[in-house]
């Protein structure tokens, strides 16, 4: 008794000290342990899983020339063993000869004994502790049950965490795949629409300019007046115009690289706001053509939270290295700062969402925080850079 309290405390330290992602070598370890304790010539986790036929996944530990579980169980065998799975009850070819039969299926060599024993995970019927003898003639008693429903329980659960774990990180691989076709989608409808702007109704409003221009040449003094208003008016559409083209497709990083573009939009911002902003740009810190637009548009929508929200009379834009392949943009404002309760990153404003989905499709680090000496706000985005 004492030594599989000895058993169950090394396995059990060494399953819930390891970082899941390292857990499969740590079982893999557990089993081996468990394997010399119970004296099996092969220990296998079963494990009950109605969605899985072919590539049945398991776990085991095999002892030296023992021939191992082959790496596609044909589907009668999986459902043969999953039938006795869904029994719950301890099946040993002592008493079933068949099962014998059942486990030569899974390699090319017949046991000398075998073993069933449901285990659970987490309080639910997980599987089946499968063990084998090949060599060994030792019997599978009720004290070697004992010791591998307890021992079994514990490998299940550390498996079944194991399990969450591949299936989180899977739908997180799905959400930001599925946000990055969403995000590349509305680039390409802002490039298109971008495109028809200047391309279309600017050439179109530049060509009734010309027309206008014309028509003033040969009117009266009233009518030339009146025209000249309606020029001055055209022209101000005109620039809108191409404001919002830039603005849907920000061409400029393509002509002449992000930090131009960066200083011209802080630029238009500052002028349009009344509010200052000064501008602090690295130029050793350079990015692909997609990181580059997923910043400048992380930068566009901080700005326009600041002047929409902030209340601010600075902001400050700084772009650094600050390790050799690592760089930092940060944007402070001296503004009014979060309501009471902060800035809930779980459930943020649509703004403040398209920034941290932009920030990790780019793989970055994004905090938003108060500054702490004002009452303003810091935004730092901490990412991946190219080499000089």
């Amino acid at each position: 008794m004492e030594q599989i309290k000895d058993v169950l405390i090394s396995i059990s330290g060494k399953l819930l000290d390891s970082p899941t992602a390292d857990m499969d070598s740590v079982i893999a370890e557990v089993l081996d342990e468990c394997r010399d304790f119970l004296g099996a010539d092969r220990l296998s986790c079963l494990p009950l899983d109605h969605a899985i036929v072919e590539n049945w996944r398991h776990h085991e530990s095999i002892g030296v020339g023992i021939p191992p579980v082959q790496k596609h169980i044909p589907a009668s065998v999986v459902l043969a063993y999953r039938a006795l799975i869904e029994k719950g009850e301890v099946v040993c070819s002592d008493d079933s000869p068949a099962l014998l039969d059942l486990a030569m299926q899974l390699q090319q060599e017949r046991p000398l004994r075998h073993i069933l024993v449901p285990i659970s995970a987490m309080g639910k019927p997980w599987g089946l502790m499968a063990c084998a003898n090949f060599t060994s003639t030792g019997r599978f008693d009720d004290d070697f049950v004992h010791s591998a429903t307890l021992l079994g329980n514990i490998i299940a659960s550390s498996i079944a965490r194991v399990t969450h774990y591949e299936q989180l990180r899977r739908s997180q691989q799905e959400v930001a795949a599925r946000n990055r076709r969403i995000i590349g989608e509305r680039e390409r409808e802002r490039r298109n629409i971008a495109r028809d702007l200047h391309d279309d109704f600017s050439q179109r409003l530049a060509s009734l300019g010309i027309e206008m221009g014309l028509a003033a040449a040969v009117c009266d003094d009233k009518s030339r007046s009146m025209i000249a208003q309606c020029a001055k008016g055209l022209s101000e559409i005109t620039r809108d115009i191409q404001q919002l083209s830039r603005h849907l497709h920000p061409v400029v990083i393509e002509r002449v690289g992000l930090h131009a573009a960066i200083e011209s939009h802080v630029k238009q911002v500052s002028e349009r706001s009344q509010i200052a902003m000064s501008i602090e740009l690295d130029r050793t810190v350079v990015f692909d053509d997609e990181v580059s637009l997923h910043i400048y548009r992380i930068i566009q929508e901080s700005l326009s939270n600041v002047v929409k929200h902030a209340d601010a009379s600075h902001v400050d834009v700084i772009l650094r290295r600050i390790k050799d392949k690592k760089a930092e943009l940060l944007i402070e404002d001296n503004g009014v700062g979060f309501s009471p309760h902060g800035i809930e990153m779980n459930s943020p404003s649509l703004g403040l969402q398209s920034m941290v989905e932009r920030s990790e499709l780019i793989g970055a680090t994004m905090s938003i925080e108060s500054t702490g000496v004002k009452p303003g706000v810091r935004i730092s985005l901490i990412l991946v850079c190219e080499e000089e």
